[in-house]
């Protein structure tokens, strides 16, 4: 592998703080050894609370933003917020440092090109989630990101007519256009299922999530997070 002496020296990296954490921590517990797990277990965790806060949330360009701002921060749908906020940052920290040390360690090619390429694949899936729930809040960020993934898409020869004049006012914005988006967000999740069996089909002695006290551990911290710092 062309610099492989640079990615080796990246390795060691890891290899020495594998080393350091295990010190205090059996090797069971040590999160750098378990990444891609973690990361399953933060995607479970974020699709668990964002079907719950769907108990608050309103679907609506109209009602979306009202009905997290009414949200007090400690209350029931502000904590499931909150938690929702954090486990997708947390998903997809864990999910780059999962490809980072991927990546350093040459495990991306030979018998292991399918869950290399199929791993980049779910990252993109994952950020494009991220970004369809960022519209969804539709504060005024919301309405910012809107407004230029739109002028992106004029850039396209496939509208007749500049999307972004959709989105001067709320009520100038397609209902059915917020509803798509929300689809989206909702229906991907199942897609990630299915490209997590591509990603360890070639794999052996794989582990879709880490130890059981480590994933309640990891709940339990996004809980104490949501209560101190809410999102």
């Amino acid at each position: 592998v062309r610099g492989g002496r640079g990615l080796a020296g990246a390795e060691k990296l890891f290899v020495g703080a594998d080393a350091w954490v295990e010190r205090a921590l059996p090797r069971a517990f040590n999160p750098l050894a378990q990444l891609g797990p973690l990361a399953n277990a933060a995607l479970l965790l974020a699709t668990a609370s964002g079907v719950l806060l769907l108990l608050w949330y309103s679907p609506s360009v109209h009602q979306a933003w009202s009905s997290l701002a009414e949200l007090g921060p400690r209350s029931a749908g502000g904590i499931v917020r909150s938690v929702h906020r954090y486990a997708s940052d947390l998903a997809m920290l864990f999910i780059a440092l999962h490809a980072l040390r991927t990546f350093v360690g040459r495990k991306f090619a030979g018998p292991r090109w399918l869950a290399w390429a199929s791993g980049v694949g779910l990252i993109a899936l994952v950020w494009f989630i991220g970004w369809t729930g960022y519209w969804l809040v539709w504060d005024v960020r919301a309405q910012w990101l809107a407004l230029d993934s739109m002028k992106a898409v004029d850039v396209l020869p496939i509208f007749g007519e500049p999307m972004g004049r959709l989105f001067t006012a709320d009520h100038t914005v397609p209902s059915l256009l917020f509803f798509v988006v929300f689809f989206l967000h909702m229906l991907l999740p199942l897609v990630i299922a299915g490209g997590l069996c591509l990603h360890l089909a070639r794999l052996s002695r794989t582990k879709l999530l880490p130890d059981r006290r480590v994933t309640l551990w990891l709940t339990g911290a996004t809980l104490l997070a949501a209560l101190i710092l809410p999102a």
